[in-house]
């Protein structure tokens, strides 16, 4: 066994058995009494984890749980950089900022300001000992998670699903795991909602703030062009986001230069380069080595907040990337995108964007830097043509 591997091995084992001791100490018998939606008075969902394509993979659900529980208090215990999403849904009673590591006494204060709760939702595959030990002191009557090693969890979603470790990986059939949308409605329908009945459609997030043709420069067009910042303008933008959540889910710097030279002939649209601000100065390098002087590419400006950055998504004609945050920021408002996905399917199969207009394409590797550029290009190539830019 390799070095690499041992460390990963031991890890793994020092992780397990932290989990099982917070089991013994945390984890409790609930309910057996079944759930009944519209009887509801509070439900808390535990987001503080997640990120931006979680949020708006879990806002039709909370939007749906609102309509069938209207007297039901919903609260999102949410991280900084996703509570905007939360705020802005008139459906949502209370969002509360949660440390990503609660030391012991903040998780009780927690728990005991959520005392009261009847159905506690945490979709993740094995929760920390914090989480347990809030679950606990909550002591709901429900619970829905993806642990299965948990007595408390008794909606026991997780048996639609495919188990994923710490790695992200799976021995299990990707055909057997349903999406997480199709998951946290399964609450609701073991909560005797009839499936036909739920509205399974995104949420258009922040759309009375989608600026008209010609504004949305504004969002989209750095200084590198700034004579396209308030230019009024027919010509159509495509978004090009080559820099995902993690280090694996980045495409190399040939690949990038090479999907934007394509963009530039095969259409008459403006690129921009999405970046992050931990990928801005490497963007406008690329752009400023390689397309200097072309003022049909231009990175993004600065996008400082979740609803900004959104708003931008939605501007734009057509969307290619590797991230499922702009994936579902493109399905929210039917614009047509190209998404990149990893060969781990068991994570496609929970989180790809479901939409008219998405056209998903599962790369044969789980680092995008090794992807085949053959395959990439005619993915992009195929993709565009459809469109037709």
């Amino acid at each position: 066994m390799s070095f690499h591997n041992l460390k990963k091995a031991l890890i793994h084992s020092k992780d397990s058995l932290r989990h099982l001791i917070s089991r013994l100490r945390y984890d409790f018998e609930t309910s057996e009494e079944k759930l009944n939606i519209k009887e509801l008075k509070q439900a808390v969902i535990h987001r503080a984890d997640g990120k931006l394509g979680d949020a708006i993979c879990f806002m039709p659900f909370i939007r749906e749980l609102k309509r069938f529980a209207p007297d039901c208090r919903i609260i999102i215990l949410s991280n900084k950089s996703t509570a905007e999403i939360y705020q802005s849904a008139d459906f949502i009673d209370e969002v509360i900022l949660f440390p990503k590591k609660p030391k012991n006494n903040e998780t009780d204060a927690f728990a005991d300001r959520l005392k009261g709760t009847d159905l506690y939702i945490h979709l993740f595959d094995t929760l920390k000992g914090r989480h347990l030990r809030l679950i606990s002191r909550m002591h709901p009557k429900w619970v829905a998670t993806l642990d299965r090693s948990l007595k408390c969890d008794n909606l026991k979603i997780h048996q639609y699903t495919a188990c994923i470790d710490d790695s992200g990986n799976s021995d299990e059939k990707y055909s057997d795991c349903l999406h997480m949308t199709d998951l946290l409605f399964k609450i609701l329908e073991n909560g005797g909602i009839s499936p036909e009945l739920i509205n399974r459609g995104y949420c258009r997030l922040f759309a009375d703030r989608i600026p008209g043709r010609g504004e949305k420069y504004a969002f989209l067009k750095s200084p590198a062009a700034p004579d396209k910042i308030n230019d009024v303008t027919e010509e159509k933008t495509v978004i090009f986001n080559p820099f995902g959540a993690s280090s694996s889910r980045r495409f190399s710097e040939r690949i990038i230069t090479e999907i934007i030279d394509m963009l530039l002939k095969l259409t008459s649209a403006h690129i921009v380069l999405w970046t992050g601000p931990g990928d801005r100065e490497y963007g406008e390098k690329i752009i400023g080595n390689i397309f200097a002087g072309n003022s049909r590419v231009s990175t993004t400006g600065v996008l400082s907040s979740a609803s900004e950055i959104i708003i931008a998504m939605a501007s734009c004609d057509a969307m290619i990337g590797v991230d499922t945050g702009s994936a579902h920021a493109a399905a929210c408002f039917d614009i047509p995108e190209l998404t990149f996905y990893s060969s781990n399917m068991v994570n496609y199969s929970r989180w790809y964007a479901r939409a008219p207009g998405a056209v998903n394409v599962i790369l044969d590797t789980g680092h995008f830097g090794n992807a085949d550029e053959n395959a990439v290009s005619q993915a992009v190539k195929s993709f565009v043509q459809k469109i037709k830019l």
